[in-house]
């Protein structure tokens, strides 16, 4: 919260835009380049050590999917299901496979779904708004 604050009067220095590599840290997993050494992040420039990573454009259900085996593209994945299965590396799955037909489907036509759904409750919405005045 306190990082989104602006005091009058103060300059802010932006670390992720420094031209020093050692102050850029970087957190936006599929913005940022890194260097992945013994399952530690560093950025690309500096190599400094990246302590959060910030998975912005990706669903839960992907690192779900991802730590029950199943091939999902997802940034610095090996670095995740290491630390995701640090107290239980012999449950760490160790092949991936694409999901099947079926399951693709499903899954398509849920989404779909969803989105008819979200898209009658707006109209209706407006609709109310409209003939309620």
């Amino acid at each position: 919260m306190f990082s989104y604050l602006t005091l009058r009067g103060y300059s802010i220095f932006n670390y992720t835009l420094s031209p020093n590599g050692q102050d850029r840290t970087g957190n936006c997993a599929d913005a940022d380049p890194f260097v992945n050494q013994d399952n530690v992040l560093y950025n690309e420039q500096g190599l400094k050590p990246i302590h959060r990573i910030h998975y912005m454009n990706f669903a839960a259900a992907d690192f779900a999917r991802v730590s029950k085996g199943e091939d999902v593209n997802i940034p610095h994945r090996d670095v995740f299901l290491h630390y995701r299965f640090l107290k239980q590396p012999n449950a760490k799955p160790s092949n991936f496979a694409e999901p099947d037909l079926f399951t693709k489907i499903g899954r398509f036509k849920d989404k779909a779904l969803k989105k008819i759904k979200r898209a009658i409750t707006w109209l209706t919405d407006k609709l109310w708004n409209f003939f309620d005045c």
